[in-house]
């Protein structure tokens, strides 16, 4: 049983009778349906969570709670559709103390420019990238020739990577006063 008024109002709106028939007797595609269904479990969720989770947390839901695996493009897309409000949580700022702990001085009192040769090394850690891999560099160095006194590399950033690099110029120091 159709309704007559339909091909007049396809010929007002210059759509072919076909499509219009096509439209309403197709079921929608399973996807579709997947995606409403899904997309009420995302609204439940945003209200459970009091709106304040992002797609990412919301993927992790559905996959912990569901059991339903989903990208995350695909559920900040859905949360797009469903026109949610991006709600942010501001993160905390860390207030850092300076330490007065009597064995981290500031002994320095930032003067670098120093008046003779070995009173004061510096050290620093860098990072490099080569042939995929992180390698990491400690260098020591004389503040007053500003020169590289000793250096190790390594591929882990740990506190042997520090020790050997420190202890390499101790040894030469003390080795060269010994001998004189």
């Amino acid at each position: 049983m159709r309704d007559p008024k339909i091909p007049a109002l396809c010929r007002v709106l210059q759509v072919n009778r076909s499509t219009y028939y096509k439209h309403f007797s197709t079921a929608p595609a399973p996807r579709v349906k997947e995606n409403q269904h899904i997309a009420s479990l995302i609204l439940h969720i945003y209200a459970d969570y009091h709106k304040r989770l992002g797609a990412y947390k919301t993927a992790v839901v559905l996959q912990r709670d569901y059991g339903i695996r989903i990208s995350v493009g695909r559920v900040y897309r859905l949360m797009k559709s469903l026109q949610l409000p991006k709600m942010s949580t501001d993160k905390p700022t860390v207030h850092r103390v300076a330490s007065h702990d009597p064995s981290c001085l500031n002994l320095l009192q930032q003067q670098f420019q120093q008046k003779a040769l070995s009173l004061v090394w510096a050290s620093d850690i860098t990072y490099i990238k080569a042939d995929r891999k992180w390698y990491y560099l400690c260098i020591v160095m004389d503040q007053f020739s500003r020169k590289v006194i000793a250096w190790h590399i390594s591929a882990k950033p740990d506190v042997a990577l520090v020790i050997s690099t420190e202890f390499t110029p101790l040894d030469i120091f003390f080795d060269i006063k010994s001998t004189t």
